[in-house]
């Protein structure tokens, strides 16, 4: 299929190592990192969600959602983020932290229940030990069907394997395989908003492994396991993770905390 993708593998490497400008000027290049903050972009991450959890990988039924629009019972306490396309002004990807709400009925975590009792003792403890207003799930992190077609990624509702290095014919730079990163750029900047110091999450295992080759790497990573298909549990310190991206990958750095801009509150 002719996507106007040339497939190319990692990144492009200026003496076999990427540089700086490769990560963040590439991908401020093609796209925009944008809060939620309003009902109608809020609206737009629904009705993404929905054709990714409910059009293209049917997670959830389209029947319970006459809107078009896919929401839960967490969305009210999340904060949402998008990733826009500058040239066409369309959204490409989505992402949500789940918090804790204002009563004791909302402060569970959507993977808390099925997921934390089956990660190890040193992932339980540190989850135990954290401040439950300072955590925050990431969740529905997803790309649009579009765009993940020209991933070649129809199979994958976050858009990521292990092969996901394109050139885009719009500009000739290879910006797709960031869009994770530009997540988690979003990610970080609606953590600092809130105060949020620990991230946890159920991700695909590409998808780990992907952001692994970025040096975003999670402190603690649990088994495998059925979760909306397979999935691994993982919880981290946000500061700690970002720390780590920093030593890594100062380029992947640069681009999710926008040069520094953004950084994780310590615990307190």
């Amino acid at each position: 299929m002719n996507t106007g993708f040339a497939l190319r593998h990692e990144t492009e490497y200026t003496n076999n190592q990427p540089t700086q400008e490769d990560v963040s000027t590439i991908f401020n290049s093609v796209f925009n990192v944008e809060l939620a903050t309003s009902p109608e972009v809020i609206n737009e991450v629904f009705e993404l969600r929905y054709k990714v959890y409910c059009i293209d990988r049917p997670f959830e039924d389209p029947d319970c959602f006459a809107d078009k629009r896919e929401h839960d019972a967490y969305d009210p306490r999340s904060a949402h983020a998008l990733i826009r396309h500058q040239m066409t002004g369309d959204s490409v990807a989505t992402v949500r932290l789940v918090m804790t709400g204002d009563n004791p009925e909302q402060a569970d975590f959507p993977m808390e229940g099925p997921c934390i009792h089956r990660m190890g003792q040193q992932a339980r403890d540190a989850f135990a030990g954290a401040r439950r207003e300072q955590i925050a799930e990431i969740s529905r992190m997803a790309v649009s069907r579009e765009f993940r077609r020209r991933l070649n990624e129809g199979e994958s509702a976050s858009g990521t394997s292990d092969f996901v290095c394109y050139s885009d014919s719009e500009n000739g730079k290879r910006a797709m395989p960031y869009i994770s990163l530009g997540l988690f750029a979003a990610i970080l900047q609606m953590s600092v908003r809130h105060g949020i110091t620990h991230w946890m999450a159920v991700m695909e295992p590409a998808q780990l492994r992907l952001l692994k080759r970025f040096g975003v790497e999670f402190d603690h990573v649990g088994p495998v396991l059925e979760y909306h298909g397979l999935r691994r549990p993982a919880f981290t310190e946000a500061a700690s993770l970002i720390d780590g991206i920093r030593r890594r990958r100062p380029d992947v750095w640069s681009l999710i905390t926008d040069a520094g801009r953004y950084l994780p509150a310590k615990p307190n």
